[in-house]
C-alpha cells in the first residue's frame, strides 16, 4: 500500500536543514523506510503550511505508524500526517451498500 508522508518541520528540523541537502535527506529516509521492508518513491519539498510529502509503499498502515512514531521522537517535525492511498471505488461500494445513515434523534 502506498502511504503519504506530509509534514511541517519544527524549528530544529528546519535548523538541521541548513545543514544538509536534498539528497542527503532523501538517502537518510530511503536507509529507514528500506529498513522496515518499505520502498521510498518521490520526495518533494513544497511552499505553504507544509515542507515535504514523500510517497512511501509499505506492507501495511501499522508500518506507517511506526515510522511516523520514529519521525516525532526525533523531535525534526511540528506536524506529520500520513494519508493512505484509497481504492475509491470500494469506498463507493461500502457507502451504497451501507445504505442511508440516520441523524440522531431519527434513527
Amino acid at each position: 500500500m502506498k502511504v503519504f508522508f506530509l509534514g511541517a518541520y519544527s524549528a530544529a528540523g528546519m535548523q538541521g536543514m541548513m545543514s544538509s541537502n536534498y539528497d542527503t535527506r532523501v538517502s537518510a529516509v530511503k536507509q529507514m523506510v528500506e529498513k522496515v521492508g518499505g520502498k521510498l518513491g518521490n520526495v518533494t519539498y513544497l511552499q505553504g503550511p507544509f515542507d515535504v510529502i514523500a510517497d512511501v509503499e509499505l506492507d501495511d498502515y501499522e508500518t506507517a505508524s511506526g515510522l511516523h512514531a520514529n519521525m516525532m521522537l526525533s523531535g525534526g517535525w511540528d506536524e506529520l500526517l500520513l494519508p493512505p492511498e484509497m481504492d475509491d471505488d470500494k469506498a463507493i461500494k461500502a457507502a451504497r451498500t451501507a445504505g442511508d445513515y440516520p441523524l440522531p434523534g431519527q434513527e
